[in-house]
């Protein structure tokens, strides 16, 4: 798995009913056993509902995810390397979950 998602992986290890998948098969970070966000080709795929998977495109801080069909995903954006310093707060949104240590900042 590729060191661009180190940070990601190593903020939700350890936070209660968040799993970070790697190796084989799908990589990303489930929560309640479904895959939310996944790391894909150097980018973060990340799960939201379509009104703030819209949002975040009109922003420009996504960008839409056609997973080859010709359509793009109403509720899964790709969040681009680089606007790397915003994964994981709004990976943290997508899950529903806050990392250590946001936490305690």
């Amino acid at each position: 798995m590729s060191e661009v998602y180190e940070e990601l992986r190593r903020h939700f290890a350890g936070i209660p009913g968040v799993e970070v998948a790697g190796g084989r098969g799908a990589q990303g970070i489930k929560v309640g056993g479904k895959m939310r966000v996944m790391f894909h080709k150097g980018q973060v795929l990340a799960r939201f509902s379509p009104e703030r998977a819209a949002a975040l495109i009109a922003e420009g801080r996504a960008l839409p995810h056609d997973p080859g069909t010709g359509r793009p995903m109403k509720d899964r954006v790709l969040l681009p390397v680089e606007r790397r310093d915003e994964w994981i707060p709004l990976c943290e949104e997508s899950l529903g979950v806050r990392g250590r240590d946001s936490a305690t900042g």
